[in-house]
């Protein structure tokens, strides 16, 4: 990665002497690549980059899906298709209203995705958020409670997007998500109205540090100590997540891992190149059934999962189940399962809300290494024995 002259890969610093910058190096459920578009434009191609001469902000090495460019005071975030103009508050008199254009420092920020959330908290920032779209599925306690009192609102979202209580917020952007081949009319008339829209792809991301690197996105939102504490931040993470990795180096046993329960009589194997099992496989383990090279995750027929249940040392998350007596009931079968029967089924439940959120999709996100530490807790337990979960716990026998 490079910022201001500076090369950063994980820990260690570098200097481009020639350019000051440098560029070669670049990343739960969905798979393949979301643009950052922005007013609803169509998806085609940039025929030309009216900004292929800017300088290098930073290039991120782990994820594919931004890119950070400067032209004097302006900051410019672009992806392989689209390009959003960031430039600074004080100019606004000139700025404001054209596309694709937004001010920085943001002071008011819609969220529909709770990784946005995770991301801005990651920064410092989550002061900013003044919307989010399903309130009941976060697990930031703060915003929860701010939603509670009223200082936060929540909006909607897709098809019941509630456009007058976004446009009361006066936000000065909407980060938004993408699906490919579904549709974002709900977010057009936002767009019509002027209010900026940000698609973001980081959860279309493969490798656990480029999903954890849109924290440096966000933070270009910000002033510049803020983006450069968000680059120190993430070299961190770097850092922490290959030095856990040197811990199994040299492990005397692989474990073999199933992942997953029938989901409507259709079991799903992550592919070999996908998110959760990268983590696996950093962690000393391997996912069972994964195909190699794929990154989406494909259906296994029941019988053919059944036996690879039978190779299995340990189970990993058996959909919503917290115990194994829930396990059971699901579908009697599975108590015949070796890893049920030495009760090592373990689930990225441990910080669940009640209302159906998930930490380890929000928060998670932005701490690949702790999930890391996790997963090399339950593959390898010895070398890591002072380690407590954070986001996974093992099925209690109840």
């Amino acid at each position: 990665m490079s910022v201001k002259g500076k090369v950063y890969l994980c820990g260690q610093e570098f200097l481009n002497e020639e350019y000051g910058y440098t560029n070669n190096m670049r990343s739960s459920l969905l798979y393949g690549y979301v643009f950052l578009s922005l007013l609803g434009v169509s998806c085609g191609q940039r025929q030309s980059d009216p900004y292929a001469g800017a300088a290098l902000l930073y290039t991120p090495e782990y994820a594919k899906g931004f890119l950070l460019k400067e032209v004097g005071n302006n900051r410019i975030l672009q992806s392989e298709s689209f390009t959003y103009i960031l430039y600074p508050r004080s100019d606004s008199l000139q700025n404001r209203g054209k596309l694709n254009h937004i001010p920085y420092p943001i002071t008011h920020a819609v969220c529909l995705s709770t990784t946005h959330v995770a991301y801005l908290e990651t920064i410092g920032k989550s002061k900013v958020i003044t919307g989010v779209s399903g309130a009941q599925y976060l697990s930031n306690a703060a915003i929860r409670e701010a939603v509670v009192q009223g200082n936060v609102l929540d909006v909607g979202y897709e098809g019941t997007l509630n456009y007058e209580k976004v446009l009361s917020l006066h936000p000065d952007v909407v980060f938004a998500y993408a699906i490919p081949g579904a549709s974002d009319a709900y977010l057009k008339p936002l767009i019509q109205m002027g209010v900026p829209v940000i698609y973001l792809s980081d959860f279309l991301e493969v490798h656990p540090l480029g999903k954890a690197e849109y924290m440096v996105a966000f933070s270009a939102l910000f002033d510049f100590p803020v983006f450069e504490d968000a680059v120190s931040t993430f070299r961190t993470i770097c850092t922490e997540y290959f030095h856990l990795t040197t811990y199994v180096t040299d492990i005397a046993f692989t474990p073999k891992i199933l992942m997953n329960a029938p989901f409507k009589d259709v079991w799903y194997f992550p592919g070999g190149k996908n998110y959760l099992s990268t983590l696996i496989s950093d962690a000393g383990g391997v996912v069972l059934g994964s195909k190699e090279g794929v990154i989406e995750s494909q259906p296994v027929s029941l019988e053919q999962a059944y036996l690879y249940a039978l190779e299995a040392d340990i189970w990993l998350h058996p959909n919503a189940c917290r115990t194994l007596h829930d396990l059971a009931e699901s579908e009697l079968r599975f108590a015949q399962i070796p890893a049920f029967k030495s009760q090592s089924v373990y689930n990225n439940t441990l910080r669940s809300t009640v209302g159906g959120g998930s930490d380890f999709w929000e928060r998670g996100v932005t701490e690949p290494h702790i999930i890391l530490a996790d997963l090399i807790k339950i593959f390898h337990p010895q070398l890591l024995p002072e380690h407590e979960f954070v986001y996974y716990e093992r099925l209690a026998n109840k």
